[in-house]
């Protein structure tokens, strides 16, 4: 094991990790019940609103606000929508992009063989598996809809779930995923949750892709929300209040907005897999990041105070490593190991400016 003078050390002023879930844009299709193989790309559109000025301190206040927004929304003559992408889960969590320290890169390997080791990563893929079947990643479009599917596409096996059967808010075990199948069995939920373990543990840096899509019966003319651009102000366009993502297709002989989500909110959704940060603020599963902050209340779960961040954690590094090398299985890994780990599958520079990482390069 690799040790400073102080010990093992999991810090150094340059860290750097490539995320190890490579998700693609969504696409959104319009499909036909009576059509199966029938799939038209969603367009974004343009389209005049006159709402009232509602805001604080609105310079009109509850005067007219005419205003140009973007707009998608299921055609005329389907009756549902489709959301696809694929999931490319990859071992790049096994050692560090770029380290400063050639010893605190070792300790990073051999944290990561030993948490391999101990299962560690099919506990991941278990959560990660249970957010792709529970179809958070729709977000908004999720709600819009009371009959809808997820199917999950890979080498050996098709897997369809209810997502409705499945909770957002409490982890699903294997079992609960099982009850929620409507095409496949628990063998191919095996398949499918060992693939992803595989796929970011393996050492012969082999990938495993999954091919997801999300299908929802959805009247036409129904609006469906695509992830939304953030604009700088200096590119502000007048004219557009509101702009959603979309990608140039060619359909019919001529070239369209259709509507996407973007990778990263899809692996946003992916990732709400932290269920060890233990606050009692949030009694609910949160996106793993370093602090544990939740943008939708703004809440910061694992802030300074708590000493339960990424930091934190990692400062700990003797006993990290000791709890990880003598885990007999996956039930002796602790919430800190898990939620570490989680972290570095999620990719990202964590570099430090502490003395200790100072004086480890």
């Amino acid at each position: 094991m690799s040790k400073t003078a102080d010990g093992p050390s999991l810090e150094t002023g340059m860290l750097a990790y490539a995320r190890s879930i490579q998700i693609a844009e969504g696409l959104f299709f319009a499909t036909r019940s009576d059509d199966s193989e029938t799939l038209t790309p969603i367009e974004v559109r343009e389209k005049g609103v006159r709402g009232q000025s509602s805001e604080d301190r609105a310079e009109n206040p509850g005067k007219s606000n005419p205003q140009s927004v973007e707009v998608a929304v299921v055609p005329q003559g389907h009756d549902g929508v489709e959301l696809c992408f694929s999931v490319r889960f990859m071992p790049l969590a096994m050692q560090p992009h770029a380290c400063g320290n050639a010893k605190v890169g070792e300790t990073y390997r051999r944290l990561a063989e030993g948490y391999r080791k101990a299962g560690g990563f099919r506990v991941l893929a278990a959560l990660y598996a249970w957010n792709i079947a529970n179809a958070r990643f729709a977000w908004r479009n999720r709600f819009q809809s009371d009959a809808m599917s997820v199917t999950v596409d890979f080498d050996v096996a098709a897997l369809r779930f209810d997502p409705f059967s499945l909770d957002l808010d409490r982890q699903a075990g294997e079992a609960e995923m099982v009850e929620a199948l409507t095409r496949g069995d628990g063998d191919d939920l095996k398949e499918l949750i060992d693939g992803i373990a595989e796929g970011l543990s393996n050492a012969k840096g082999n990938a495993f892709t999954v091919q997801v899509k999300w299908n929802a019966t959805l009247a036409p003319g129904q609006e469906i929300f695509p992830s939304q651009e953030y604009v700088r102000e200096e590119k502000k366009n007048d004219s557009l209040s509101r702009v959603y993502a979309k990608l140039p297709t060619l359909y019919h002989g001529r070239q369209i907005q259709q509507a996407s989500m973007h990778s990263q909110k899809i692996g946003a959704a992916l990732r709400h897999i932290d269920i060890w940060h233990g606050s009692e603020e949030h009694d609910a599963p949160i996106a793993v990041n370093p602090y544990g902050g939740v943008q939708q209340t703004g809440n910061v779960l694992r802030g300074p105070l708590t000493k339960a961040s990424f930091y934190d954690l990692r400062a700990k590094a003797e006993p990290l490593l000791n709890g990880v090398n003598t885990a007999q299985s996956s039930d002796d890994l602790s919430g800190d190991a898990h939620f570490v780990m989680a972290n570095l599958v999620r990719g990202g520079v964590f570099g430090s400016s502490s003395k200790k990482a100072k004086a480890n390069g």
